[in-house]
C-alpha cells in the first residue's frame, strides 16, 4: 500500500472505496457524510476525544472487520488512519 502526502501528513491510498466507512462514520456521529473525508482530523475537526475514537474504532472493526482483535496504539488522528486500520485488519496484517 502506498501513501499520498496531503494537507496534514501522509494518508494511505486504499485498495477499495472508503465511501462505505465514511458513510458509517457520518451516521454514527450524526453529521453530513459530505462534510468529512480521509483528511478530516478526529480531534481538531470533529472534536472527538480519546474515548470517542476508541468507540468509533470498535464500531468500525465490528462492522467492517468482524472477529479481528487489534490494538490501535493510539495512532488515530485522521479518518484516513481509521480506514487504514480497518483495511489492515481485513487483510489480517495488523499485529499487537
Amino acid at each position: 500500500m502506498s501513501t499520498v502526502t496531503r494537507g496534514r501528513g501522509s494518508i494511505p491510498e486504499f485498495s477499495y472505496s472508503a465511501d462505505p466507512m465514511l458513510a458509517f462514520i457520518a451516521e454514527h456521529l450524526e453529521i453530513d457524510a459530505a462534510s468529512i473525508n480521509v483528511e478530516t482530523h478526529l480531534w481538531d475537526d470533529l472534536g472527538l476525544d480519546l474515548l470517542d475514537v476508541v468507540e468509533l474504532t470498535i464500531l468500525l472493526e465490528d462492522e467492517f472487520a468482524p472477529g479481528q482483535l487489534t490494538d490501535t496504539g493510539g495512532e488515530m488522528e485522521l479518518i484516513g488512519d481509521l480506514i487504514h486500520h480497518i483495511e489492515t485488519c481485513r487483510h489480517g496484517a495488523h499485529r499487537h
